[in-house]
């Protein structure tokens, strides 16, 4: 396997923005949207985008929604496409949702089927206060899921967080995830502050601060094309952060996937093909 490059832009964003205020929801994750651009159908060779996008919502791109229990909590994932072509996952980044790979989906399932999950914590899946979000209770999650829904062996892609879980995934389980691709992973731990555990209860208190302008804003920071930055976007993006503050604790737990000690350098035995982006 390639040696793991421990610069991770993400992560540095989520360091800013930590700074500034808890309105960082969605700033990691949108790697996922940058990246899933280019997939997009254009008119002709070289030529901007499309006047007029494909649909934007989730229901109109990926049509089965579903849930699956695992110990008790509910993990909301969406499938489609052909298994004859094998198993694709999708996994997102902190802060965002299945929402993400709203265009690189229809895409995938042409030829293959294509699964993707809400990490515990985040989009519809359950926000208990009992529940852990750290790297290990992550990969675990979705790969009880991933059995439960019948898929013994696939291929990972992950966005920033997800690209992290991704990687540990094929570490634990190497016969179950013979390719990995990861854009943009977080996995060097010395670019993340030391503040989860201080300010995960606390996060709730934040709740307000994350609105449709700050939304709008965090993605005029990291998306290149603003005029993709839809009113129905930044509510897609905002929606699961529509609650009393269950989300907002989740994201700031969930930044101990990003400061676990042993990435980057556990990660050196993986025995899976990595593309990492």
């Amino acid at each position: 396997m390639a040696k793991i490059n421990a610069f991770d832009l993400n992560a540095l964003q989520w360091n800013w923005l930590l700074i500034v205020s808890f309105a960082a929801i969605s700033s990691l994750v949108t790697a996922g949207f940058i990246v899933t651009r280019s997939h997009r159908k254009k008119r002709r060779a070289g030529a901007d985008l499309p006047a007029t996008d494909p649909p934007t919502t989730l229901e109109e791109l990926i049509p089965e929604s579903r849930f699956v229990s695992i110990g008790g909590v509910n993990i909301h994932y969406v499938q489609g496409g052909d298994a004859s072509g094998g198993d694709i996952v999708l996994l997102h980044g902190i802060g965002a949702s299945i929402f993400i790979w709203r265009f690189l989906f229809p895409v995938l399932q042409a030829r293959h089927r294509v699964t993707a999950f809400d990490f515990l914590g985040f989009g519809t899946s359950s926000k208990d206060i009992k529940l852990k979000y750290d790297l290990d209770a992550q990969a675990e999650s979705i790969a009880s899921a991933l059995t439960e829904v019948g898929i013994e062996k696939a291929v990972l892609v992950g966005s920033s967080m997800g690209g992290s879980i991704a990687l540990w995934m094929a570490k634990r389980w190497p016969e179950r995830f013979t390719s990995v691709i990861a854009l943009g992973p977080a996995t060097d731990a010395s670019r993340m502050l030391g503040l989860t555990q201080h300010f995960a209860a606390t996060a709730p208190l934040f709740r307000y601060t994350v609105n449709r302008k700050t939304i709008r804003a965090i993605l005029s920071f990291v998306v290149a094309n603003r005029q993709r930055i839809t009113d129905d976007v930044v509510d897609r993006y905002l929606e699961p952060f529509r609650d009393r503050g269950e989300s907002l604790r989740a994201f700031v737990a969930a930044t101990s996937v990003l400061s676990d000690r042993r990435l980057p350098h556990e990660l050196k035995d993986v025995k899976a093909r990595a593309l990492i982006i």
